[in-house]
């Protein structure tokens, strides 16, 4: 026996049971949908953050080949000592040094290296030298390691005669006891 309603509370409960499937139908799939659009439009979002990166890379390559192209012209200039690595740039400089003074008739005495400098962006490695030349060849060499490439500085220079008695002694009357310290620039570091 089926129990009779009137007809308003059927319709009544025809639009509940309407309004019901229609909030089930949307539970099912228009609530995952609208999540789904949510994390597409969030990952649209960080791909165009990493696509503005992307561009702002391309357009600085340029710049990073003409920092490349202005590298290696530094490089190819001379400024730079030359080898592969520290120990030998130290002794390409040591060579270097006593080319220079042989040029003006000095033998050194002494040679050692000094310990790596870094000042601001650049590296320079140091050599120490002692000789006895005249004040004429001291002053020649200097000219010729200020002037030369690669670039070589003249850190330190200590000069004193030979012995207190040099004047009166004609043999020792003016030579002098030189200590040069002499840095030269290396290339930077590669990264």
């Amino acid at each position: 026996m089926m129990l009779r309603l009137s007809q308003p509370t059927r319709q009544f409960a025809a639009v509940a049971l309407l309004l019901l499937v229609l909030a089930f139908a949307a539970m099912v799939t228009v609530v995952p949908l609208t999540a789904r659009v949510g994390d597409l439009r969030e990952r649209i979002e960080a791909e165009r953050v990493l696509l503005g990166r992307f561009g702002a890379v391309a357009a600085r390559e340029g710049e990073a080949a003409e920092y490349d192209r202005a590298g290696r012209s530094a490089l190819e200039s001379g400024a730079y000592l030359k080898g592969e690595s520290e120990a030998l740039m130290a002794a390409g400089l040591q060579t270097k040094l006593a080319q220079l003074a042989a040029a003006n008739r000095v033998r050194f005495h002494s040679t050692r290296a000094l310990p790596l400098r870094e000042r601001d962006a650049s590296r320079f490695i140091g050599v120490s030298v002692q000789f006895k030349a005249e004040i004429e060849q001291v002053r020649a060499l200097l000219f010729r390691i200020e002037s030369h490439r690669p670039f070589l500085f003249v850190e330190g220079l200590q000069i004193r005669p030979v012995s207190p008695f040099s004047q009166r002694d004609p043999e020792l009357a003016g030579i002098l006891d030189v200590r040069l310290d002499v840095f030269g620039a290396m290339p930077g570091k590669k990264s």
